[in-house]
């Protein structure tokens, strides 16, 4: 029966062959587009190395020194520093948070102007970031260490004034996690001159600096003692991000409102006060934006391919039954049933989209060799994703096949032979 197929197939190519060429140049972009996003899902599942659910950033401001509201005692100017501990205590006893911590600057996830850092070991350099925190960071963002382990040792290394540095650096520094436990590694940060060596006190889970990105290289360190804040000016609080984690339950729509309302007031010492409370989730969502883009660009390009294959298909077919009505009422008058003219149909139709299929895996296969395919951060082995490419590609044309070839399908099945010979 497949000889006849292809015979038939061959016998029609004149028609065939723009249906041909659509499922060739079709399968060639459905396929990149279909391995871009295989790529990104690949890297959006992977552990991110934190938990960023029920965060939220408490936006703290100062009162200009031109303002009327400005005060120039020396206690809330000088070292008004002791009104941002005295912040950061009444948020660590309010009843809805389970955890507080700061950090300096812009040293936390989903921030695109985080403070660089180079790591050296002997001939090895690696490049990365360093994150300036308060001990309580590892607990707020939920932070484990290398082996799984909660957040406990995180922060006592950082107590010790110690630092801690990221799965990745401990295992292309050390060659494990465990190994790099009380050794020292070389690093610089942005900006200064001179490499300081610093010793490991402990070695967190691997960490990406966003969901789309590899594991990068970072380190933490102490931002500074609670007396060297006391100390400082009440800018300190342009300079440090509190971070606050509230318990599951008091988490809703409604959280931000009520607690801006509720502290206001409460958090207003000094020349500091309360500016904004920003979930986590609103930094993600603006990083990841150009990734959601792309996917949804990849995920339109697809369903106006699978559009066009059914477009296609189904004319194809549907001028293709009415001409062959003669041919198909006489093989039901010689006894063909039904059913078979239906899997006939379907056969060629299939037929018709294996031999287009081969030619477009060659071309696909050359495109991810020159890679011009989507480049991934991660290692994912080219076998493995030229072959879900090719099955998921296959698998979306060949419903559109189906469903093209259903309606011209049903309609010869309901052929009457008798009315066709007469016609003919």
């Amino acid at each position: 029966m497949l000889r006849m197929i292809f015979i038939q197939l061959w016998n029609e190519r004149k028609s065939n062959v723009l249906i041909f060429l659509e499922l060739v140049v079709v399968s060639v972009f459905l396929w990149y587009a279909s391995d871009a996003l295989y790529v990104q899902y690949r890297s959006f599942v992977r552990p991110l190395g934190f938990d960023i659910s029920n965060v939220y950033h408490v936006q703290l401001a100062t009162v200009p020194v031109s303002s009327a509201d400005y005060d120039t005692s020396a206690v809330h100017s000088r070292k008004g520093g002791g009104d941002f501990l005295a912040v950061y205590d009444r948020l660590a006893h309010h009843p809805q948070v389970e955890a507080v911590c700061y950090t300096a600057g812009n040293h936390f996830h989903y921030r695109g102007s985080n403070r660089f850092a180079t790591f050296k070991k002997d001939s090895l350099v690696r490049h990365g970031y360093v994150r300036h925190v308060d001990p309580a960071y590892f607990r707020v963002f939920r932070v484990k260490t290398a082996d799984g382990q909660s957040w406990e040792t995180l922060t006592k290394a950082l107590d010790e004034n110690r630092v801690v540095v990221t799965g990745t650096v401990g295992t292309a520094f050390f060659g494990s996690a465990a190994k790099a436990l009380n050794q020292e590694i070389q690093i610089t940060d942005q900006g200064d001159r001179d490499s300081v060596f610093y010793h490991v006190g402990a070695v967190c889970e691997p960490q990406r600096y966003s969901d789309f990105l590899d594991y990068d290289y970072a380190y933490y360190k102490p931002v500074g003692s609670r007396e060297a804040i006391a100390n400082s000016g009440d800018g300190l609080a342009n300079g440090l991000n509190l971070f606050i984690r509230i318990k599951p339950a008091a988490d809703n729509d409604r959280f931000v409102t009520g607690f801006t309302r509720e502290m206001a007031q409460q958090l207003r010492l000094g020349n500091i006060y309360l500016k904004d409370v920003v979930p986590m989730s609103y930094y993600r969502n603006e990083m990841l934006r150009s990734w959601m883009d792309d996917i949804r660009f990849y995920s339109s390009g697809i369903l106006f391919f699978l559009l066009n294959v059914f477009l296609g298909i189904i004319g194809t077919f549907w001028f293709r039954t009415q001409q062959r009505s003669a041919e198909i009422g006489l093989r039901m008058a010689m006894g063909a049933s039904r059913r078979n003219i239906f899997r006939q149909l379907f056969a060629e139709g299939f037929a018709l989209l294996g031999v287009a299929f081969l030619p477009a895996a060659v071309v696909f296969a050359d495109l991810m060799y020159m890679e011009v395919t989507e480049q991934a951060d991660m290692l994912i082995p080219l076998s493995g994703r030229l072959l879900c490419g090719m099955a998921v590609t296959l698998a979306l044309i060949a419903v559109m096949v189906a469903i093209g070839i259903g309606f011209p399908a049903c309609r010869a099945m309901r052929l009457q032979p008798a009315e066709t010979l007469h016609e003919e």
